[in-house]
């Protein structure tokens, strides 16, 4: 009897252990409402090209960026930014880590790998972008980003 009931709560311990695992890239993606993950994909499509039509759909009008030197930007000053070169990025390796839904607001969490420029400072590494995605009349766009750098210890 006594066997039987170890071996129950050590199965009931591996459970809960598996349960509590860190949700996989692919997890995260999963659990976006319908619609966002094609639009995420699209703004980065758009961002690589510098399509300023394609991203002046996708942000919201009063969307907000902080850049990875903490300047804070607006829609227009960004787009600005884009279309003068100023802003020219690419990400090698992208990562998304979580998705938190509250709604009709989603905010979205990915580890990426970035070369070029920023507001016309150069960048390069390892970053984490915290994006505030809002659903608008049955459209998902992008609010608010933050870009940071993940400091190398």
């Amino acid at each position: 009897m006594k066997r039987i009931l170890w071996l129950a709560m050590i199965c009931l311990s591996v459970a809960s252990l598996t349960a509590a695992k860190e949700p996989t890239p692919a997890a995260a993606e999963a659990g976006m409402p319908a619609g966002l993950a094609e639009r995420a994909a699209a703004y980065g499509a758009a961002m690589a090209k510098r399509d300023v039509a394609a991203l002046d759909d996708i942000w919201a009008d009063d969307y907000t960026f902080i850049n990875p030197h903490g300047d804070l930007l607006t829609k227009k000053q960004r787009l600005g930014n884009i279309k003068s070169g100023h802003t020219a990025v690419e990400a090698t390796a992208r990562q998304s880590e979580a998705v938190h839904v509250y709604g009709d607001t989603v905010l979205t969490v990915s580890r990426m790998t970035l070369k070029g420029q920023y507001s016309g400072k150069t960048i390069g590494g390892e970053y984490r972008m915290l994006n505030v995605w809002v659903n608008q009349q049955g459209r998902w766009r992008l609010a608010a980003s933050q870009l940071t750098p993940i400091a190398r210890h």
